[in-house]
């Protein structure tokens, strides 16, 4: 193959993982903004709760899209700082 022929070919490759990249970023955004007001709906609904098992419940829940949500924001730096 020829140099310009193994150029485009490597500039369409890198192209195609950036497009796919961006791809993830965005949907990730989107899932962290879920969670967050999945978080904020929780939040609450813990303030109305009654039930001591009901509270215990939700707590769990909180905890566990909390976790979530900061696993999903390391991995989203992690990609803005490979974006730029």
């Amino acid at each position: 193959m020829k140099t310009n022929k193994l150029l485009k070919k490597l500039k369409e490759i890198l192209s195609a993982e950036r497009k796919a990249q961006l791809k993830k970023y965005d949907s990730l955004k989107k899932v962290l903004k879920s969670l967050r007001t999945e978080k904020h709906r929780l939040e609450e609904e813990l303030t109305h709760a009654n039930d001591e098992t009901e509270k215990q419940d939700i707590e769990s829940r909180l905890v566990i899209v909390s976790e979530q949500r900061k696993k999903g924001l390391k991995v989203l730096k992690k990609l803005k700082k490979e974006r730029d």
